[in-house]
């Protein structure tokens, strides 16, 4: 166990002092490796913050519950009990029908007609703001509210909630395709500079097989190289990321403001940096593996 654990550390060390000794190349390569992780995490705390966002919608997801005209003041309490009850309703507020007529009056210039009414004709009404924005849920509250007793009808403005989760979605998709095609990409930058590697070191190579070192040995520096490739760029990354989202929250703040939102993009958590970082060593590590699988040991036999 401890011969196979200096056997590492050696390998480590090594691919370390090669670092150290060529510190432009390497800094230029994990740089390239960094901007090319960063879009795909620029991608996903954009989508991110948007769908925080359009969690926090009042106005545009609002559900309207229209009573029957005939009702009585039973009905509503009924309504209110079992409305305060429901999970999935977030937030509601009623609105009498006196209160409906005096703000349309309030709204229209020209009153004569709604003066020539003999009595009003709208109708009691809850406005209702459920607690998710997903079609089934929606659908499902919707489904349960019209099934209350003295409710005539339920409006849903069910066009613009799936043009949002539609967006979202797509943009769910649009990030996970540029972040496959990217992670080729960086699979080819990580490849090409292990084989680059070998070609150098192939004098080297040659004299550790002379002398009886396994595959395995010669192949563990390079597999290092791969991985620490791929952890390194993933730290640029995410440093990029960061910068990128400051710099842009600066700009969006006088915007937010205007519009009396508190809106920001959110800096990677510390998920996100696992993550990125985890799965930028793995691409180094396969990148590698694979670049040596067709150039080293081609050589080998």
């Amino acid at each position: 166990m401890n011969a196979w654990l200096t056997q590492h550390a050696q390998a480590l060390g090594l691919v370390l002092r090669r670092f150290k000794t060529n510190k432009l190349s390497t800094l230029l390569i994990c740089l390239a490796i960094g901007v090319t992780l960063a879009l795909p995490s620029i991608l996903y705390a954009v989508l991110d913050s948007v769908n925080g966002l359009a969690n926090n919608v009042k106005s545009e997801s609002q559900i309207s519950v229209f009573l029957a005209l005939n009702h009585d003041e039973d009905a509503i309490a009924s309504i209110k009990t079992a409305l305060e009850k429901n999970t999935a309703i977030k937030n509601f507020k009623f609105v009498s029908k006196d209160d409906a007529l005096s703000q349309l009056q309030a709204a229209d210039a020209n009153n004569d007609m709604l003066n020539s009414l003999e009595k009003n004709p709208l109708p009691d009404a809850f406005f209702i703001e459920p607690s998710k924005l997903d079609a089934e849920s929606i659908e499902s509250l919707k489904k349960d509210l019209s099934r209350m007793n003295g409710v005539e009808e339920v409006i849903v403005d069910g066009a613009w909630i799936k043009r949002l989760n539609y967006l979202l979605l797509l943009g769910k998709k649009a990030m996970l395709i540029i972040a496959s095609l990217l992670a080729f990409a960086l699979a080819t930058v990580i490849g090409n500079t292990i084989r680059m590697q070998i070609v150098t070191q192939q004098a080297e190579i040659e004299l550790s097989r002379l002398i009886g070192a396994t595959k395995s040995f010669i192949r563990r520096p390079f597999l290092y190289a791969g991985a620490l490739y791929g952890l390194i760029g993933g730290l640029f990354a995410l440093i990029i990321t960061c910068v990128v989202i400051m710099l842009f929250n600066q700009s969006l703040t006088p915007l937010a403001t205007e519009y009396q939102t508190n809106f920001s993009l959110k800096l990677p958590n510390l998920f996100t940096w696992g993550a990125t970082c985890f799965l930028a060593l793995a691409v180094g590590l396969a990148s590698a593996y694979l670049a040596m699988s067709k150039s080293l040991f081609k050589s080998i036999h």
